[in-house]
């Protein structure tokens, strides 16, 4: 009966150390091991993003401010959060343009400020109050420049203009174009 426990015990002992055998004997595969990064995770970011372009006199021309800035591995631009651009002008007061998603093209000459847009300039002496509203608006800081195939509206004081389509030049003197559908009501002092 001895004799059968060890030969059972032995058998066990065979089965275990042909096992461990087989396992250390089978070539191991090999494994790559990379960094791998989410396609989504931002390269670089900023929480209250705030940038100042000086114009040749050395004054502030526009200042761009966001609330989240985020540029991404492959994109070659860079995602703003509730974007601010705020326009200086020697005379009148600053132009302000916000929205609340915003992309700023690689090379930074271009903006887009996507969803509702507000542009506003505030009343000083000699000027009156602009409000503009649309969306998916381009802005060409360097031009004084923005556009959208968007519907838009100016209102100024009493008078209103809107349409489809619009070309806004954001310098003195002020120029609006609108393409389709544009209606306008314009009040006498």
């Amino acid at each position: 009966m001895i004799a059968e426990q060890y030969k059972n015990f032995f058998l066990l002992l065979l089965i275990f150390l042909a096992s461990i055998w087989a396992v250390n004997s089978v070539p191991e595969h090999e494994l790559d091991e990379k960094l791998v990064v989410a396609e989504d995770t931002a390269e670089h970011f900023a929480v209250g993003y705030s940038k100042t372009q000086m114009n040749e006199l050395g004054l502030a021309a526009n200042k761009l401010t966001a609330d989240y800035a985020a540029n991404y591995r492959d994109n070659a631009g860079t995602e703003l959060t509730n974007p601010v651009m705020t326009v200086y002008k020697k005379a009148p007061p600053p132009w302000v343009i916000r929205s609340k998603a915003g992309y700023i093209s690689a090379a930074g000459d271009q903006i887009a400020m996507n969803g509702q847009v507000f542009i506003d300039r505030a009343a000083a002496e000699n000027v009156r109050e602009i409000n503009v509203k649309t969306s998916n608006l381009l802005v060409h800081p360097k031009r004084n420049y923005a556009e959208t195939d968007d519907w838009a509206e100016m209102v100024s004081g009493l008078d209103r203009i809107s349409g489809v389509g619009m070309k806004l030049f954001y310098r003195e003197p002020l120029y609006i174009k609108l393409f389709a559908n544009v209606k306008g009501l314009h009040e006498y002092d």
